[in-house]
């Protein structure tokens, strides 16, 4: 029309999108249908059609007010909406289109010349062709379909075998460049049972990637083995590459399961023993000592083992041994293996200083442990650990985050990340991101540290394994802990992944152990926390690891036992800490921590005014200040007294402690000050978001089913408080019971800001 002018509509939005597919199908759609419907890239038509095929074909059911997909497929109607535009293009660019389709939304030209059988020069007319009829855009990299719909469209328009055969086709030329992960997808994808082409290529795929990717080779391992007829003789091959696989991937049950149902098949001696080794590894790292112990020894029973496999046996067996309570065997091992090293391969050696690592910084020998652990790392520069090496990078790391020197710490974690799923060793060492929470909780960034642990939980979900004995669920619970979510605490410690391995006192009493045990005290005081460490006390004699997991530890478990009346055990606590700092005079956390405990256990003010000003984090500062005006404040020193509660306070504070700065101003108010530490806000009179952070607090508590005494006893407050603070609670939210105040808090779920 003359004097009309071309108006260019912009893509939907997404909600806009979520719009259109409430209105078409008439309920909200689910994550599924909005993936789905993404692909469409907020084109009209597309999204218009999809809405239509959806309903044509029956394929969304809605239940609860949500519409859900009930088929995966493209429906018909947007296939036939991709063949209509590859209709009216030449034959070679529609069969680029086809080609590239198997690639994936974004594709190398090189890729798709490659399979077409020609050079990416002569596909050059194609390409202009799809680009100016809107099939394909460019970016800097790759040729990219516009539309995802339309190449999943033209994808499931490919009938299955042919499909099938691009699949394996890519697969086998990434496979061969070295690109090894890029070929998992496609190599699964053409997979079918008895294509022993199909299968082999699977096999050098997990083969390939193991190193570097244990989860997809784990994937294409189980895949392949999976898809092999039970009298195959590949069989028995591919049960041990895929329990491997699974034991580097971290999916030990998986891998034990599957090593054991192989172990009923008829086996050679060898392939027996090897087998054997991939299951001593999965029940070790699931945290089943003993078992392992017993599989590694009948691998040693044989006897004509090839050499490597006897290796993977003496790994097996070193690491077995190190999870019994008795670390006499272990220790005797380990020596051996280090009187010959050289006639020992290098991971065996390894093996060994780690032993000895273990051994002697649990015995609180801590310099030697050092020294044993940095030669393990130095000597597993540059090698790749398999599926049953330990990774001494990762205990070193481990180790220097307890002396709190961060910086080395960093270092050698670098040098970790260069070896391929560094899981490290269940009880001893933690994963990277749980170092990095532990150092971000030591900083006193909490909401760093909680990124850093929540990121450690996701991966080992991923994984489908647990992290006990890691530190981080541990990490979450202190988080909780300090402030002042007792519940939420408790939640983590008590999760599956929280729970320690069965494999003795000297693994288990980890930092998990004590954080628990401080929850416990804080919810049900110092005899209940105490009755959770009675094999922590009798293990100090021999089994120190747990003193050094925090530097205000050692303080701890004197100031429990002596709330709870147990001087024996607070002494001992004590004089523990103080053998560790003899034994290793030149570290400086040990003799801090020596001095925390030790003034508190003899009331000595100079060793707590020493630990106040040399521990390295600030919320073990601010305990030791918080000891020191205690002991000043019942020595009659109130001036002195509060003026060290007040830097316990500002550390406390500074580090988001809240609980514990709540419990010194209690202190301070029995010194007769009283500290304003509220801010005026603008709120609502009345409902959920009029309630203030006390009284959210209160209402949280009271939810739970406590008493106004124990919701004093967790805020530091007196009773009287918590009821003026509930009666505004009820005043505001016009109620008149408990009842109705936990069903408002568990509809709301969330504080008032």
């Amino acid at each position: 029309m003359e004097g009309a002018g071309r108006i260019s509509l912009q893509p939907l939005s997404d909600g806009a999108v979520a719009e259109v597919l409430t209105d078409g199908l008439g309920a909200a759609p689910d994550l599924g249908l909005l993936a789905l419907a993404a692909g469409a890239a907020g084109n009209p038509l597309l999204l218009s059609e999809l809405v239509a095929g959806l309903l044509e074909e029956n394929a969304v059911v809605v239940t609860a007010g949500q519409a859900r997909l009930t088929s995966a497929h493209v429906p018909r109607r947007v296939q036939a909406a991709a063949q209509d535009t590859l209709g009216g293009l030449g034959a070679q660019t529609r069969q680029l289109l086809e080609t590239a389709a198997v690639l994936g939304r974004s594709f190398r030209l090189e890729d798709t010349a490659a399979m077409m059988g020609a050079f990416p020069a002569a596909l050059l007319p194609a390409v202009d062709e799809a680009l100016a009829a809107g099939v394909l855009v460019t970016t800097q990299d790759a040729l990219t379909f516009r539309h995802e719909l339309a190449r999943q469209a033209v994808l499931e328009t490919l009938p299955p075998p042919v499909a099938q055969a691009l699949h394996r086709q890519i697969g086998e030329i990434l496979l061969a460049r070295g690109s090894g992960v890029s070929a998992a997808a496609h190599l699964l994808s053409c997979a079918r049972s008895g294509d022993r082409e199909a299968l082999a290529g699977l096999d050098r795929a997990a083969a390939e990637v193991l190193p570097s990717s244990p989860a997809i080779a784990a994937d294409l391992a189980t895949r392949a083995l999976d898809l092999t007829a039970p009298g195959d003789p590949e069989v028995i091959h591919r049960s041990v590459a895929a329990a491997e696989a699974l034991t580097a991937a971290g999916r030990f049950a998986a891998a034990a399961e599957l090593t054991s149902s192989a172990l009923a098949l008829p086996l050679s001696a060898i392939t027996s023993a090897r087998l054997r080794c991939a299951l001593s590894s999965a029940l070790w790292l699931s945290g089943q000592a003993a078992e392992a112990l017993i599989e590694a020894e009948r691998v040693l029973a044989e006897p004509r083992l090839p050499d490597e496999l006897r290796a993977v046996a003496r790994i097996a067996l070193l690491q077995g041994l190190t999870g019994l309570p008795d670390n006499r065997r272990a220790s005797q091992q380990a020596e051996f293996v280090l009187a010959a090293r050289e006639q020992e391969r290098s991971d065996v050696v390894i093996a060994a200083l780690i032993v000895r690592a273990v051994i002697m910084w649990d015995g609180g020998l801590l310099a030697e442990a050092m020294d044993l652990s940095a030669e393990a790392a130095r000597l597993a520069a540059g090698q790749q650990p398999g599926a049953r090496q330990w990774h001494p990078h990762l205990f070193l790391a481990s180790r220097l985050v307890d002396l709190r020197r961060f910086e080395e710490a960093r270092g050698v974690m670098r040098a970790a990340a260069e070896h391929a799923n560094p899981r490290g060793l269940p009880g001893w060492s933690a994963t990277p991101a749980t170092l990095r929470a532990r150092m971000s909780l030591a900083a006193g960034r909490l909401d760093d540290a909680n990124a850093e642990a929540q990121s450690d939980l996701s991966v080992a979900s991923t994984f489908g394994t647990s992290l006990h004995g890691s530190g981080a669920p541990a990490v979450l619970a202190a988080i909780a802990l300090r402030r002042g979510d007792l519940k939420a605490a408790a939640q983590h410690i008590q999760a599956p992944q929280a729970r320690p391995p069965p494999v003795g006192a000297a693994c288990a009493a980890t930092w998990d152990t004590i954080v628990a045990a401080q929850i416990e005290e804080a919810r049900h005081g110092s005899r209940a926390g105490l009755r959770m460490l009675g094999d922590v006390y009798a293990g100090l004699g021999t089994h120190r690891f747990v003193l050094m997991c925090d530097p205000a530890c050692a303080a701890w478990l004197v100031r429990v036992a002596l709330a709870a009346g147990d001087q024996k055990r607070a002494r001992a606590a004590a004089a523990a800490a103080g053998e560790i700092s003899h034994d290793s005079p030149e570290l400086a956390v040990a003799a801090t921590s020596a001095a925390h405990a030790g003034g508190i256990i003899d009331r000595d003010p100079a060793r707590l005014e020493r630990a106040a000003t040399d521990h390295a984090d600030p919320w073990a500062r601010a305990s030791a200040a918080e000891d020191l005006g205690e002991l000043l404040a019942a020595a009659g020193s109130h001036r002195d007294a509060i003026a060290r509660l007040d830097e316990a306070i500002e550390d406390y504070d500074n580090t988001g402690a809240a609980r514990d700065v709540a419990r010194v101003r209690r202190r301070l108010r029995k010194l007769g000050v009283r500290k304003r530490h509220w801010a005026v806000e603008a709120r609502p009179t009345t409902g959920w978001p009029s309630l203030t952070g006390t009284e959210h607090t209160v209402s949280e508590l009271v939810s739970q089913g406590l008493t106004n005494q124990q919701a004093a006893d967790q805020m530091f407050i007196s009773v009287h408080t918590v009821a003026f603070h509930l009666r505004q609670v009820f005043r505001k939210l016009d109620i008149s019971s408990r009842v109705e105040l936990a069903r408002i808090a568990a509809e709301r779920g969330t504080a008032p800001q």
